[in-house]
């Protein structure tokens, strides 16, 4: 819920120079709830990086930094209160795949590092590897996937097969992705693919961290009816979208989404988390806009009425999943191991910090976001 926001302001402010529009009088100050399992006990290092809601449930995939019951699983969320609604769904690899180029990586612990589904098909979901520097491909295999442009190792979209209650979840297809050469992507293994969103045109859109230029960008490709029927690479184009990136600072990509233009006739919105800057980014498909920027603070509930204030804001959050339905927007971090305990204030709070205990931040579409300038 947010607990707090600053007077909105009659007109937006835009400075000289800038690709983005800043609204000073926007910042709002969200508070988060922890996420729980079935024993309303705080998740125990879960390291979210993947967030879709699909039939009213949120999705959860997260990194293979977790804690070990929680690698290469789904976890099934209850939106309204951040509760885990269903055992963890292990994710199993085909047999069909047992003799594909990257069955080890898949029947490992892959880098899962965000999560969709399609929007033609309900029991598929869609996520993609990124840092897969553990991993290499030898003769024939290396040679196939030799020129992705961007790290030796090829990052991987996967096709996770579930079925309609949600309580399996099976790799069935994987498709490796060749960047632009002219992108300059880099060998970077973990600064990659961090979002993944489709929007109603059938277009799929992949969020990279950054690039040489220590930039982030947005690669787009058609989600074809026959996406999944080969092995093949996929060639991802550069959207060429106007980001909010004016100088030299460090300002990832960690999450994308979705957003429908409330008028028909506009292709929407991409919503993308700006982790280390605490914003959300709206980027105009049909860049008729410039991209406006969401600063948020954020806060954790202290769990301590007698001895602490309700809530606590955050020394570091890095939010790494997005999903928007309806009218909200949902939000989930991954606690970053160096930075997380640097939140802890109140001493009932201490452990949730301590175990890396996620937050699921919700909050309302800004009629703002819309505005063209």
């Amino acid at each position: 819920m947010i607990i707090a926001s600053l007077l909105l302001a009659s007109s937006l402010s835009m400075a000289d120079n800038s690709q983005a529009i800043v609204d000073p009088f926007s910042e709002l100050h969200v508070s988060g709830q922890w996420l729980t399992d079935n024993r309303q006990q705080h998740l125990l290092d879960p390291q979210s990086s993947g967030l879709t809601l699909r039939h009213g449930e949120l999705i959860h995939i997260g990194d293979n930094s977790a804690a070990l019951p929680m690698r290469n699983v789904l976890l099934r969320i209850n939106p309204a209160n951040g509760n885990v609604i269903a055992p963890a769904i292990t994710i199993t690899v085909a047999p069909a795949l047992t003799n594909s180029c990257f069955s080890e990586l898949l029947t490992s612990y892959p880098d899962w590092e965000s999560l969709t589904w399609d929007r033609q098909d309900d029991t598929t979901l869609i996520t993609v590897t990124e840092d897969s520097s553990g991993f290499q491909l030898k003769g024939e295999c290396a040679s196939r996937y030799n020129a992705t442009h961007s790290t030796a190792y090829p990052t991987l979209l996967v096709n996770i097969k579930i079925d309609k209650a949600l309580s399996t979840a099976e790799i069935v297809a994987v498709r490796p992705v060749q960047f632009p050469a002219h992108a300059k992507v880099g060998n970077f293994a973990n600064d990659g693919i961090e979002g993944l969103a489709i929007d109603n045109n059938s277009n799929l859109y992949l969020a990279l961290e950054k690039n040489q230029a220590n930039a982030p960008m947005i690669f787009t490709v058609p989600y074809t009816a026959d996406f999944w029927h080969s092995e093949d690479f996929i060639a991802v184009n550069d959207s060429g979208f106007n980001l909010p990136v004016p100088d030299a600072n460090n300002h990832p990509i960690n999450g994308l989404d979705y957003l429908a233009h409330p008028k028909p006739g506009h292709p929407g919105y991409l919503v993308a988390a700006a982790r280390n800057d605490n914003q959300l980014w709206i980027i105009d498909i049909s860049q008729q806009q410039k991209p406006f920027v969401q600063q948020l603070h954020f806060y954790a509930p202290s769990g301590d009425a007698n001895n602490c204030p309700p809530f606590e804001k955050l020394h570091n959050t890095s939010i790494e999943g997005v999903a928007v339905a309806g009218n909200k927007v949902y939000l989930v971090n991954d606690p970053w191991k160096s930075q997380y305990k640097n939140n802890i204030q109140c001493s009932a709070n201490a452990i949730n910090f301590e175990q890396f205990s996620p937050l699921l931040f919700q909050l309302n579409l800004d009629p703002r976001w819309f505005i063209q300038p």
